[in-house]
């Protein structure tokens, strides 16, 4: 009887450790991180292009991170204020916008300003924006940083939006080419950088008619609260990664960006944008 209770307390003993041991093992995993990129074209596309990015982000937080982009610029703001973003690539009003009310930090910024331009079809006797009165202008989105200066622009020249020209949203820059293409739009705003990301055979059946004003960056790279300690790490990393790493840099080569900065209190020169932006929420014009 002693031999039988010695050999039932040591398998008892195996038998718990075998357990914790299990349980230990099939802990379950971190949740993937989330890494939106705002929507200025189709996702497969921004997939593709951005995920070199996504690959950076994964090996650096030695974490899954998932691509994910909305279906327009509304709905990326309502991720952004559900906090499903835990990584972004956004546009500068919304970036702007996160860091001032969503706790979001900014970590590094597109050498690259963002240049939207106005754009006809090549065959187009268009030769400046005051030809557009009575006339239909493309933009990939009416949220779009360049679309809120392109139109802040029209109105500068005596065009009201809505009034003296319309305004159509198509979706995406080769969207709002498309339109201009089937004569369904005059002209387009999209954005010199942006032309570099879409196909060459579309890009080359247009033509600049004149550019608008410029803005500090094409792209700011945030990072939600939750993120707030590594923040720094991974701006100085990505920095890196984009000026020293051959993978990095034909990424930034890939999107025309020329390479990526710190970003600091010049960030706040965007408040004018982030006004026009909530204004053209309220569809204002």
């Amino acid at each position: 009887m002693p031999i039988d209770r010695r050999r039932f307390l040591l398998l008892t003993a195996l038998a718990t450790l075998s357990a914790i041991g299990r349980r230990v093992g099939a802990q379950t995993p971190a949740a993937p991180l989330r890494f939106g990129v705002v929507p200025y074209l189709t996702a497969r596309r921004l997939a593709t292009l951005y995920e070199p990015a996504r690959v950076f982000f994964e090996q650096t937080l030695e974490r899954p991170v998932q691509f994910s982009s909305a279906p327009d610029y509304a709905v990326h703001l309502e991720r952004l204020r559900r906090r499903e973003y835990d990584l972004v690539a956004d546009s500068l009003p919304l970036a702007r916008l996160a860091q001032r009310e969503l706790g979001y930090l900014p970590i590094a910024r597109t050498q690259a300003p963002l240049q939207p331009i106005l754009i006809a079809a090549a065959d187009s006797p268009l030769r400046a924006p005051e030809e557009l009165r009575g006339r239909t202008v493309a933009v990939p989105d009416r949220l779009a940083a360049l679309t809120l200066i392109g139109l802040r622009f029209l109105r500068d020249h005596g065009l009201s939006p809505g009034k003296d020209l319309a305004v159509r949203a198509a979706g995406s820059h080769a969207n709002a080419i498309q339109l201009v293409l089937a004569g369904e739009a005059a002209a387009a705003i999209v954005s010199r950088t942006a032309l570099r990301q879409i196909e060459p055979v579309l890009v080359a059946r247009v033509r600049v008619v004149i550019d608008l004003p410029p803005a500090l960056s094409a792209v700011v790279y945030t990072v939600a609260p939750s993120l707030a300690g590594k923040a720094e790490m991974l701006g100085r990393r990505l920095i890196e990664f984009a000026s020293t790493d051959p993978a990095g840099q034909a990424f930034i080569e890939s999107l025309g960006h020329q390479g990526l900065l710190p970003v600091g209190r010049e960030l706040q020169q965007v408040d004018p944008l982030v006004v026009e932006f909530y204004r053209q929420m309220n569809h204002a014009d």
